[in-house]
């Protein structure tokens, strides 16, 4: 009987797949919404703004342009997708290694969040003043930060989703009789 399919190793290469499709398409996304503004496709390009609003302020003097227009994601929210697009890259090339313990875990938590509350935070007691590239690189810690926990994290999901196929095919079948 073979078994590897339910290796965990196998379900991590297959999380980092599914993590990198969905990361990439993620930030094609980003830029592909003023590249289809510039080329007179308001639908499509309204569709992209439209499907990052409910996550991002979108405010066009806190955005990336591309071709005069603002990229559908914020500087930070760029740096965040940004960020899991290239920890997920890093991680499935075996430059990241995911956290043993939980102390690790709220470390790397606290280490990937603290540069963008400070970043956000600062300003508003006047200590500071946040820039693009400070909102750019503190969202890709944070993007990173999060990706080493989303891999394993889904790669378990889909090795439990697994495990319960087979009881539920079973159930399925036994249905088909009734």
């Amino acid at each position: 009987m073979n078994t590897s399919c339910c290796h965990p190793t196998v379900s991590l290469s297959g999380a980092r797949i599914l993590l990198l499709l969905l990361w990439a398409a993620v930030c094609l996304s980003m830029i592909a919404a003023p590249l289809l503004a510039s080329r007179s496709e308001p639908l499509a390009a309204g569709a992209l703004y439209l499907a990052f609003a409910p996550v991002c302020h979108q405010e066009p003097g806190r955005s990336f342009s591309l071709l005069g227009r603002p990229w559908a994601a914020c500087h930070r929210c760029s740096g965040i997708y940004t960020g899991l697009l290239a920890a997920t890259l890093l991680l499935s090339a075996g430059y990241l290694a995911r956290p043993a313990a939980a102390a690790s875990l709220r470390l790397r938590v606290a280490f990937g969040l603290a540069p963008m509350l400070a970043d956000w935070l600062l300003p508003l007691a006047g200590l500071w003043t946040n820039t693009p590239p400070s909102r750019f690189l503190t969202g890709f810690a944070f993007g990173a930060m999060i990706s080493s926990l989303l891999v394993p994290g889904v790669a378990q999901l889909m090795t439990a989703a697994h495990g319960r196929a087979p009881a539920t095919q079973a159930i399925l079948k036994q249905g088909n009789r009734i």
